[in-house]
């Protein structure tokens, strides 16, 4: 593939060197071997690596393949830009994914794409209100910070009960429950790790004790 040398475009050698660290990049955060893209991409081993150094500009098929195989388009591959990506979501915006007929809600405010995921979430339960959570892939992690009321949490066999203030972490391959306690409507946020690999390695217990959850 050959690159214009228009003034208003990169280089050949600097889109080279921006595909080369996207590839990278991208293959690292994936958690993929260079075999193991190689393989996807349908391309040879020395491929991805004269590609990854910089030593050669891809064609366009090639490309389209890489792309494909990580997953982003091609534009991902060829942006030159190396600075730091920055997503806002607006209040307005943040999508109230579930309500209950007591008044409690839980608001997505944000998160990432497969396959290292991240969310999150905004919760209001009402008095007597509570939530029942399915146990997610093995190796998924949520961390609870109550931010006014308090919050009786159950995870596996462990029980505890998080004050205004607190924060707790716990392994969430177990089915787990969040309930108001008291009177007054109980506010935390919620974030949620999953990595890529989550699901593949065996658990190394049912639930966590407290006060990691």
């Amino acid at each position: 593939m050959r690159y214009g040398t228009l003034d208003d475009m990169q280089s050949s050698e600097a889109v080279a060197a921006a595909v080369g660290r996207n590839v990278r990049t991208l293959r690292q955060q994936r958690r993929m071997t260079i075999d193991a893209l190689a393989a996807a991409a349908g391309v040879s081993r020395g491929t991805v690596i004269q590609i990854e150094t910089a030593r050669g500009n891809p064609s366009i098929g090639t490309l389209c393949n890489l792309a494909a195989a990580l997953r982003v388009g091609v534009a991902s591959l060829v942006d030159g830009d190396a600075a730091p990506r920055v997503v806002v979501r607006r209040g307005a915006d943040a999508a109230q994914l579930w309500t209950s007929a007591a008044g409690s809600s839980a608001v997505f405010r944000i998160g990432t794409d497969p396959p290292d995921v991240v969310e999150l979430w905004d919760w209001t339960l009402q008095p007597d209100d509570a939530f029942d959570g399915e146990a997610h892939p093995v190796g998924t992690v949520e961390v609870l910070s109550v931010l006014s009321g308090a919050l009786a949490l159950r995870v596996g066999d462990a029980e505890l009960e998080l004050a205004t203030g607190d924060t707790v972490m716990f392994e969430a391959h177990a089915a787990h429950r969040y309930a108001c306690v008291g009177r007054q409507p109980v506010r935390f946020t919620m974030i949620v790790l999953q990595p890529g690999d989550a699901g593949l390695v065996p658990p190394t217990s049912i639930a966590p004790a407290p006060p990691s959850g």
